[in-house]
């Protein structure tokens, strides 16, 4: 950037500043304008009010179901088998042929890994195998 760049930057914003000021109200005005209370909003109690409604279904829920009789053991022990037999229509996608996931953690040894033998021949200096 040189001096003219500068001074043209300069010019512009002063216009900008101008043109900001001439349509801008003046703070008399702005001071002197409306003084109106604001009225109650409603949309503050519309929180208020779903709360107090979910508060109403949730006891109109409880008491509808506390008068329920009782289940046996053995119809208890029926929906639990029946719960837990229960597998997902997708479970088929998740199968892949031929893969298994280890039962544990492998483990690394020396006896593991299989080391190129070293060769009993001497190679002259500068030569490379």
């Amino acid at each position: 950037m040189n001096a003219d760049d500068d001074r043209d930057l300069k010019a512009r914003f002063a216009a900008l500043r101008d043109e900001d000021a001439a349509s801008a109200p003046s703070l008399a005005s702005v001071l002197h304008g409306r003084t109106v209370r604001p009225t109650a909003n409603r949309s503050r109690w519309i929180p208020v009010a779903a709360l107090a409604s979910a508060a109403a279904l949730t006891t109109v829920a409880l008491l509808a179901t506390g008068g329920r009789r009782e289940t046996s053991l053995d119809e208890a022990i029926a929906a639990a088998q029946s719960i837990a037999s229960w597998t997902a229509p997708t479970d088929a996608w998740l199968t892949l042929s031929d893969f298994e996931i280890p039962d544990s953690v492998p483990s690394l040894s020396l006896s593991s890994v299989t080391l190129p033998e070293a060769s009993t021949e001497e190679t002259p200096q500068g030569e490379s195998r």
